[in-house]
C-alpha cells in the first residue's frame, strides 16, 4: 500500500474510533451539564494536558533524523506558547480549570484520578519502550487527528454552561492548531510510511493510543456519574452484570457500613498512586 494510501485510510479509520466518538462526547455536546460536571472533567483532564509534552520530547530524543525532529520540534514550540499569547498550554487550561471551580495550584499535590494515570502510565511506556514509529504514530495521529473532532463535541456543551471564549480558549486552539500540526504530520509520514513494517508501527502506536483515550473517557464517565448521584447504578462494565453478581451487590449495598467501606478502601488505592508534581518529576527522570 501506498504511503498516501495508508494514512488516508489510518486518517478514516481514526475519525471512526469509538475513542473518538465516544458516548460521553456526545453527551458533553448535547446534554446541559454543569459547570461542576465540567470541573469533574477538568480534573481529570489536566494531568494529561501537563504531561503530553514529555511525549513529545521523549520522541524528540529518540528521532532517527531531522526530518521526525523537525516536526515533533514544531509542534513542541506551539506548545511551548508559540502562537498563544506565549503561554503555554497547560497554563491555558489552568485558566479554564479555575473556571470550572477547581485549584490549579492544589490539584498538582492531589493524587492523579485513576483515568488520567492509566492514560498517562500507557502512553509513557510507548513513547519510551517502543520503537520510534508506534511512539510517533501514537503522539501524532493518536492525538492531532483525533483531538481536533473530540474537542468540537466539547465546545458547544462548555458554551452552553456558560464558560466564556477566553476560559475555553485551550480547547478552541487545539481545534485551529491540532489541524495544522495534522497537515504538518501527514508530510513528516509520508516520509516514513513506505514499507509495511513501517505502517503496522505507526497504525499500533495510533490505535493504542486511541484504546487509552477510550478507557479515560469511560472513566471520566464514571467520575461524573459519581459525583452527581454518588449511591447510583455501578458502572462496572458497558455489558450486562449475571444475575449471580447483580444480587450480590444488591445485598452488599444494603448491609450498613458498606459505604464507608467502600470509601475506605478508595482511599488506600488513592495513596498508591502518585500525585501530579511526583507523575511530573518522574517524567524528568526518565
Amino acid at each position: 500500500m501506498s504511503a498516501q494510501r495508508f494514512l488516508a485510510e489510518l486518517r478514516r479509520e481514526i475519525e471512526t474510533h469509538p475513542a473518538v466518538n465516544h458516548l460521553f462526547l456526545n453527551r458533553l455536546a448535547t446534554s446541559p451539564f454543569a459547570r461542576q460536571d465540567y470541573r469533574v472533567f477538568a480534573e481529570n483532564h489536566y494531568p494529561l494536558v501537563c504531561v503530553f509534552t514529555h511525549y513529545l520530547e521523549r520522541l524528540l530524543v529518540r528521532a532517527p533524523d531531522s526530518q521526525a525532529k523537525l516536526w515533533l520540534a514544531k509542534v513542541l514550540v506551539d506548545e511551548y506558547g508559540e502562537g498563544s499569547e506565549g503561554k503555554d498550554h497547560s497554563t491555558m487550561y489552568a485558566r479554564y480549570l479555575s473556571a470550572t471551580g477547581g485549584d490549579p495550584v492544589s490539584i498538582r499535590e492531589t493524587r492523579v484520578p485513576p483515568p488520567a494515570h492509566r492514560f498517562i502510565a500507557e502512553h509513557r511506556r510507548i513513547v519510551s519502550e517502543e520503537p520510534f514509529l508506534v511512539g510517533l504514530g501514537a503522539v501524532g495521529p493518536g492525538h492531532e487527528w483525533a483531538i481536533p473532532k473530540m474537542f468540537d463535541a466539547v465546545i458547544p456543551g462548555l458554551r452552553r454552561a456558560g464558560f466564556n471564549e477566553d476560559e475555553i480558549a485551550y480547547f478552541t486552539l487545539h481545534v485551529e492548531q491540532d489541524d495544522d500540526h495534522g497537515a504538518w504530520l501527514e508530510e513528516a509520514l509520508a516520509q516514513y510510511a513506505s514499507t509495511n513494517q513501517a505502517q503496522e508501527q505507526i497504525r499500533r502506536g495510533a490505535l493504542g493510543s486511541l484504546d487509552a483515550r477510550y478507557a479515560f473517557w469511560e472513566g471520566v464517565q464514571r467520575q461524573v456519574v459519581l459525583y452527581r448521584q454518588p449511591r447510583s447504578v455501578r458502572q462496572d462494565a458497558a455489558t450486562p452484570r449475571p444475575l449471580a453478581r447483580e444480587l450480590l451487590l444488591t445485598a452488599w449495598d444494603a448491609l450498613p457500613g458498606a459505604l464507608a467501606l467502600e470509601q475506605r478502601w478508595s482511599r488506600w488505592r488513592a495513596r498508591v498512586r502518585p500525585t501530579l508534581v511526583e507523575v511530573l518529576r518522574q517524567t524528568h527522570e526518565l
